[in-house]
């Protein structure tokens, strides 16, 4: 699970900085932006690039320390489940998407491993879709695969009150 979790911050690391072929698909005044871009192993990512209004560790904290509270302030997450801990840097997770309407296919559920990493005033979350045997599929739910998604926060120059997020959505 840790290779995994490296393999996923390795590729998701790579498919941001090349910077070839991105297209913007939305900006907003403030300056956030959303691009997306076709590969050929991964299929359609999206990079959506924000200012968030708090310190980086902060961010961090809720993104990492308080990952099973995301269903209280991101509408698209039921549930975030830490099925199993490894090392300091990984874990797997179990997380039930909200419902949202007119979805044929039904509600989704995935799997994930995930590691968070940090270097100097850089911290890098990333994440993939794995399998493991103590969370099989579950009765009502489409198990989803994502990845390799990916996070990296950084403190904005000059103001370390807020923190630039990059998010790399597949």
């Amino acid at each position: 699970y840790i290779k995994q979790g490296e393999e996923a911050l390795q590729k998701s690391l790579s498919i941001l900085g090349d910077q070839d072929g991105w297209k913007t698909e939305t900006v907003v005044d403030n300056g956030d932006k959303v691009q997306s871009k076709v590969l050929p192993d991964v299929g359609k990512v999206f990079r959506l690039e924000v200012v968030v209004d708090q310190p980086l560790d902060a961010v961090y904290s809720e993104l990492v320390d308080n990952m099973e509270q995301m269903g209280e302030w991101n509408p698209s997450v039921k549930e975030v489940k830490i099925l199993q801990k490894i090392g300091k840097d990984t874990v797997i997770t179990h997380e039930k998407a909200a419902a949202t309407p007119g979805n044929i296919v039904g509600p989704r559920d995935f799997v994930s491993v995930r590691c968070a990493k940090r270097r100097g005033s850089t911290c890098v979350l990333a994440g993939m879709a794995t399998k493991y045997g103590a969370m099989p599929e579950q009765q009502g739910f489409v198990r989803a695969e994502n990845g390799p998604t990916c996070m990296i926060l950084r403190p904005v120059a000059g103001d370390p009150s807020q923190t630039k997020l990059t998010w790399l959505l597949s």
